[in-house]
């Protein structure tokens, strides 16, 4: 009965490890999942890598990979220009707000994005 017990325990602790994986990440890296404003869709994935589509019928397509520190979040944009954001979290970590620093050709004001 014990050993029973003891199996049930580590089943049901192993589904749960699994099906909270994706809030683990949110955790180590906040910016990981999929981000929607408007036209833009931005995705965050764990390999620190990102894609930005801007648009909707016509639309553009920027990938490449992310950095971030306590205030700054940097797009390494592939064959183009890296683009800075300031950055703040609301609405527990549910929705970014980004605000570029310095010029961009994308972004030019504080955009708001919820995640998906």
């Amino acid at each position: 009965m014990n050993r029973n017990f003891k199996m049930m325990f580590l089943i049901v602790f192993a589904i749960g490890g699994f099906a909270g994986c994706s809030s683990i990440e949110k955790l180590v890296d906040p910016f990981v999942g999929n981000w929607v404003s408007g036209a833009f869709n931005l995705e965050f994935q764990s390999d620190h890598t990102f894609e930005l589509s801007i648009g909707k019928t016509l639309s553009v397509n920027l990938d490449g990979k992310y950095e971030y520190d306590d205030n700054t979040l940097t797009l390494d944009v592939e064959g183009d220009s890296e683009l800075n954001f300031s950055y703040e979290f609301k609405d527990d970590k549910n929705k970014l707000v980004l605000k570029p620093e310095g010029e961009s050709s994308y972004i030019k004001t504080k955009i708001e994005f919820t995640r998906e």
